[in-house]
């Protein structure tokens, strides 16, 4: 029976990993033990055919050049953060968030302006519950307000989207 660091020296015995007292001892162990002779052919046939039918990857730089571009870029923005000529990254949420709601405002006031006449009397252009919108999206909500003082109604579409 071979235990686990026997089979650890054998692997290393294969791969050249081992001084020479501990290749010695591991070679006298082969030639006592038929188990370990088996495993030792076993893994050395695995070894050959995985390095026969590895792929080949050449990158079209060295691993060193490749690394240190990413270092300088990693020191590029420390900098730059140290300098004071980045905002943080949560600092950067607002556009997201007014960029949208603008739209939506300019929106409102649009359809304001265009479904009513100038003389805030009849509607140029009115809906009534039996239209529908209809939608590609699967997961779409809307949610409806009608102010009568204002004399409009706002209709806001959600897609769930994120």
């Amino acid at each position: 029976m071979i235990n686990h660091e026997k089979e650890l020296k054998l692997q290393a015995y294969l791969d050249g990993e081992l001084s020479a007292g501990e290749a010695e001892a591991i070679a006298d162990l082969m030639g006592r033990d038929a188990g370990v002779q088996a495993l030792y052919q076993e893994l050395r046939s695995a070894k050959s055919l995985l390095a026969g039918n590895e792929l080949e990857r050449k990158l079209p730089e060295s691993r060193e050049f490749y690394w240190s571009k990413i270092q300088r870029q990693i020191d590029r923005v420390e900098s730059a953060q140290a300098d004071g000529l980045t905002e943080p990254a949560a600092s950067r949420w607002w556009p997201r968030f007014l960029a949208p709601a603008g739209v939506l405002a300019a929106l409102a006031v649009f359809v304001a302006m265009v479904l009513r006449s100038p003389e805030g009397g009849q509607a140029l252009l009115a809906l009534d519950d039996s239209h529908e919108i209809e939608t590609p999206l699967e997961e779409t909500s809307s949610f409806s307000f009608r102010s009568e003082a204002a004399a409009m109604t706002v209709v806001w579409v959600d897609s769930h989207r994120e």
